[in-house]
């Protein structure tokens, strides 16, 4: 595997970051289905994931979101949270 950008992370690397770094306890399975969440007043989408693949910014965004977590602490622009 070649070399990734920071922000480059698998679902399974985010779930044991927010649990060793903020003692988040992150299932597997319950990210097994698609989730629907509304956030200022729009509708969000995390679809079915794989444990294993490369995250989409969107999704990292949105992870970081329904957690709690900083974004900045993902490599993210904190800034860009709020322009959905």
């Amino acid at each position: 595997m070649g070399s990734r950008h920071p922000w480059e992370i698998t679902l399974r690397e985010f779930v044991e970051k927010a649990r060793r770094y903020y003692g988040i306890v992150v299932d597997l399975e319950d990210l097994k289905r698609i989730i629907v969440f509304v956030r200022a007043g729009r509708r969000h989408v995390l679809p079915v994931l794989d444990p294993d693949e490369i995250l989409p910014l969107t999704v990292l965004r949105n992870l970081c979101w329904l957690y709690g977590l900083p974004p900045l602490d993902f490599h993210l622009n904190p800034e860009e949270d709020d322009e959905d």
